[in-house]
């Protein structure tokens, strides 16, 4: 039958779990994830939801039977995105939940997103390491085949739609002007439709979607940044005459928008234009935002007279700093957007309702909006490499770099500056083994290109492999 004798130590991430399938994850591993899981987490019911991928519903099966082996009850929430896990916990539906998914990454990678239902800062990070110990005293089968009659078998098990209720939440008392305009939506195959679709019908919004020619996610992952998806996406919007694009990964908590050409928002100006949003006439509240791209959203702050809180990049970090500042709005250059009116969950859909209510306040265009912020700082797109000798490029930057931050607590970023017109930053992935590199300018694209390009002479040598996003 054989046996897992070691849990890889790289599946366990900042705020979850990834790996390969099934290799690294399979239905034996959610078995034992789950036993253990019922022993960290609060009593009381625990959800489980789980995204489109080939993988997804047979390790939700196990890992339900997992948690039920010790006498939990697990509420079934189906296929869904990540957010419906999140507010069932946020709203105390259930104790804790689990999300089977590995977002923006390519099959056959799969994983497990963990909601504690605690707050305490750090605590994601404590109950993946307690979880990492247990798992390593236990011997885990590498056979699933003894698992299929307990699955089929589990009592403890109930289903609990929420998608319908979420989308009440969501709705609230909105209405729009902007009925009449096209709006683009691509779900990249992902659970972003099943919250997108009834959004859209019970607003009167008028949208098209994106078909896939297939029913698979993207060879290269369900990620709206990846060079060939926004080409595919700028040219449907394009080709549809639509006035906003809309695009989500593979579990719809991040959020990249199209203007009317085409164009990519870059997420640093996404940010700026929420901070605008939610600060507009009200001083003094808090927003929080990752270290990565910061010009804009200062801009924004300044303008607002509002209080910006820099945090380290990844979901737990976020999330901890958004409830324990109580702050109303939380972004990260990844295009994840947190709201504090959901308790701190990061929400595609959210967001893209919230900047309906951005274009519809201002009575104008995506497009209008977003020339505002290009011409105010001018963004590059995020640049990923995988670098060895990460002392030595540090050494080689600050040779024509002074250092503007390092900053240890922040997600070990290092940024660097030659003006107070230009910025880049450096920081290690929270999901992959790579380095990742922002550049941003208050002075105009062509100064940031020239800029740009000076340092790129400079991490080439260092750089063993090279990834981009487009923004």
């Amino acid at each position: 039958m054989g046996f897992l004798h070691r849990i890889p130590s790289e599946i366990f991430r900042v705020s979850d779990l990834r790996g390969r399938v099934p290799d690294q994850i399979n239905p034996s591993f959610a078995l034992a994830l789950g036993a253990t899981l019922s022993q960290h987490f609060p009593e009381g019911l625990i959800g489980v939801g789980f995204d489109t991928r080939a993988s997804s519903e047979e390790l939700a099966d196990a890992l339900r039977t997992g948690l039920g082996r010790k006498g939990r009850t697990v509420m079934d929430l189906g296929r869904c995105p990540t957010e419906i896990v999140a507010f069932a916990v946020q709203k105390g539906l259930v104790a804790a939940g689990v999300m089977v998914t590995a977002s923006h990454n390519p099959e056959p990678d799969n994983g497990f997103k963990l909601f504690g239902g605690i707050r305490a800062k750090g605590s994601t990070r404590r109950l993946l390491d307690r979880v990492r110990s247990d798992l390593n005293q236990q011997n885990i089968f590498s056979s699933k085949t003894r698992l299929s009659s307990e699955v089929a078998g589990n009592e403890k098990v109930r289903a609990l739609p929420l998608i319908d209720q979420y989308v009440d939440e969501l709705v609230g008392s909105r209405s729009y002007s902007v009925q009449d305009q096209l709006i683009a939506l691509n779900g990249l195959n992902g659970t972003a439709r099943l919250v997108a679709e009834p959004l859209a019908e019970r607003l009167g919004l008028n949208v098209t979607w994106l078909h896939q020619t297939t029913d698979e996610l993207p060879a290269e992952g369900p990620d709206p940044l990846k060079a060939r998806l926004v080409g595919e996406m700028s040219r449907f919007v394009q080709s549809s005459n639509a006035g906003v694009g809309v695009a989500w990964d593979g579990d719809c908590d991040r959020c990249v928008f199209f203007d009317g050409a085409g164009e990519v928002i870059a997420n640093a100006h996404t940010m700026a234009i929420m901070i605008d949003h939610f600060l507009a006439g009200r001083p003094d509240r808090k927003v929080v935002h990752d270290t990565k791209l910061v010009l804009s959203a200062e801009r924004a702050l300044e303008r607002q007279s509002g209080i910006g809180i820099r945090v380290a990049t990844g979901s737990s970090p976020m999330r901890e700093a958004l409830l324990d500042t109580g702050a109303v709005y939380g972004g990260e250059s990844s295009a994840h957007h947190y709201f504090g009116q959901l308790g701190g969950i990061d929400s595609g859909m959210l967001a893209w309702l919230t900047m309906l209510d951005v274009i519809s306040n201002l009575d104008t265009s995506l497009a209008d909006v977003a020339a505002r912020y290009r011409a105010e700082v001018a963004v590059g797109p995020e640049l990923s490499f995988k670098v060895d000798d990460v002392t030595g490029l540090v050494d080689a930057l600050e040779g024509i770099l002074k250092p503007n931050e390092i900053d240890l607590e922040v997600g070990a970023l290092r940024s660097f500056a030659d003006s107070e017109s230009f910025r880049m930053s450096m920081s290690p992935s929270t999901t992959e083994d790579l380095m990742r590199f922002n550049f941003e300018s208050a002075q105009d694209a062509e100064v940031l290109h020239q800029k740009t390009a000076e340092v790129l002479n400079l991490i080439e040598p260092f750089a063993v492999e090279r990834a981009s996003s487009v923004a």
